[in-house]
């Protein structure tokens, strides 16, 4: 079993999106183990083009500035992977994945709650269930701030190797679940973090 060291969030002016790259194992550096052998680097992580932000408004037609309940913005990414095998055979690729959000509380909200429902989707598994896996965060501004930056949990994904899926060349796309008309709404506005494809 190959442990990998934690990957970081990189922010390069407007482009929020993560890699997880392969170090050396502890393990593949003692001589008495034999041949050393070769962690491949881990799949690439990063936020989905135009679901990397939702803005969401009370009930009603009303779409103006006044009726914004919150918005919410992925930020950044952290976390680790793991390879899994024996003898420099992997059978799977386990990642560890945590998002972090940006919230700004709108003039329309008198609950000072906000629920965050985002997707972790892996597109060569679609249509399969493996390929999306859904997560909600229910987040409560503290009295007094009106912006936030949380933290969720860690999210764990096994992406299974075969010999024509070696773990590098899989993607991982992060995302919100966004309505049709919020979705539009994010394309309109462009500015866009995300990662096409």
């Amino acid at each position: 079993m190959m442990k990998m060291r934690p990957f970081h969030s990189l922010a390069v002016l407007g482009v929020f999106c993560s890699v997880l790259t392969a170090c050396e194992a502890t393990h593949d550096l003692n001589p008495f183990y034999g041949p050393k052998v070769v962690v491949p680097p881990c799949p690439t992580v990063g936020f989905l083009r135009d679901a990397d932000k939702v803005t969401v408004y009370r009930p009603g037609p009303g779409r103006d500035i006044t009726d914004i309940l919150y918005e919410a913005k992925l930020e950044g990414l952290s976390g680790d992977c793991e390879y899994v095998g024996d003898d420099g055979v992997f059978r799977e690729v386990v990642l560890s994945i945590r998002a972090k959000f940006n919230l700004a509380r709108g003039p329309a909200d008198s609950t000072r709650i906000a629920e965050l429902s985002y997707f972790v989707a892996i597109p060569e598994f679609f249509p399969a269930p493996e390929g999306k896996r859904q997560f909600v965060r229910r987040v409560k501004f503290p009295i007094g701030r009106n912006n936030i930056t949380i933290n969720d949990d860690f999210v764990e994904i096994r992406i299974p190797l075969t010999k024509d899926r070696k773990g590098p060349g899989s993607r991982v796309y992060i995302g919100f679940n966004l309505t049709q008309d919020q979705l539009n709404l994010n394309r309109r506005q462009g500015n866009s973090t995300g990662l096409g494809g």
